[in-house]
């Protein structure tokens, strides 16, 4: 992620026949925690996904836990799994009961183990549908929510999954918590009624964006990192930085971002999308094809330098050899 986009890793030149143009392009990392590669892959996974949302009102509610937990669940996937179903359900189970029926909504949710200060902070973004599909298949609208009622049960399924991560002292910890926290734990309802068309940018703010943005990071003279937090800066050393970074990193196969309800795999009939000759083209001949950044048209590539990742990159002399001609 550091050596993103580092010319030593490879590149290509590429020339647009239209604009009459060359182009470098450099190698990127396509590291899911990286601020540049993490961004492109939320613009398409945003495209997709508002595709595939239906046409009703949606609410963004954020689901909080106590700072005192956080600590007794760092690390712990495997329960921060099972408190993203706990979200759902505490959800279902309120709009069934306004309802006074069971009925099935929609939530697309996203855990982030981060603040504002890259430390460890668990909550879960979720975008909600303001009602559901009832029983007979029918819509109902669901516009008021008892959140009174939402962070009691919130509380309640929390604390039941957090206990069986945890043992020793550390009980004494959630025994407080229970005691401490009487009204439930925080369920903020920060926009509703909102639109498909909203939903999109909603969508890549909120829901799938990468532990710190390139914005934040204001400073970096080698040794010291300095970054934004709410309305204050903060250093740190380069360990301390990557340290912090790399702890929100989830395993292998963890999935970030979920489907509940009518938006899981099992409930959603997928929309039957005609692709375009262009993509059935490139799929056939097995090549993707790079589009210019200005004129969109196919670009053509007329020189690839990769070097031997086995080893180690060229050295300076023979790579600076390698470019001279096309960046002067």
């Amino acid at each position: 992620m550091i050596r993103c986009r580092d010319p030593s890793n490879g590149f290509i030149v590429v020339h647009c026949p239209k604009c009459n143009e060359d182009r470098i392009i450099h190698f990127s990392c396509n590291s899911r925690i990286c601020s540049r590669c993490g961004n492109k892959y939320v613009k398409k996974w945003v495209e997709k996904i508002t595709e595939r949302m239906y046409d009703v009102d949606y609410s963004h509610i954020v689901f909080t836990l106590p700072g005192d937990i956080w600590k007794l669940i760092d690390g712990k996937w495997d329960c921060i799994s099972e408190l993203y179903k706990a979200a759902f359900m505490v959800l279902q189970e309120t709009m069934s009961k306004s309802a006074k029926q069971k009925i099935i909504p929609g939530m697309i949710e996203a855990g982030h183990t981060f603040g504002k200060d890259i430390k460890w902070n668990v909550h879960f973004h979720s975008i909600c549908t303001e009602g559901g599909l009832t029983k007979n298949g029918l819509w109902k609208n669901i516009y008021f929510l008892p959140y009174r009622i939402m962070r009691l049960k919130w509380k309640y399924y929390a604390l039941k999954i957090i206990e069986k991560y945890i043992h020793g002292f550390e009980q004494i910890t959630l025994e407080f918590v229970e005691h401490q926290y009487m009204e439930g734990f925080d369920i903020r309802r920060i926009k509703g009624k909102m639109k498909k068309k909203e939903i999109a940018g909603y969508i890549a703010r909120y829901i799938r964006h990468p532990a710190i943005s390139d914005r934040r990071i204001i400073g970096y003279d080698g040794k010291i990192v300095k970054i934004i937090c709410e309305n204050s800066e903060e250093d740190f050393t380069v360990d301390a930085f990557i340290g912090r970074l790399i702890k929100h990193i989830p395993p292998k196969g963890f999935q970030v971002v979920r489907h509940y309800g009518i938006y899981s795999k099992k409930k959603y009939v997928k929309k039957k999308i005609q692709k375009d000759k262009q993509e059935i083209i490139q799929n056939y001949f097995g090549r993707k094809f790079i589009k210019c950044y200005k004129c969109g048209g196919n670009v053509e590539i007329i020189l690839f330098f990769r070097p031997n990742y086995c080893d180690k990159p060229p050295p300076k002399k023979q790579f600076g050899e390698k470019i001279s001609d096309w960046v002067n």
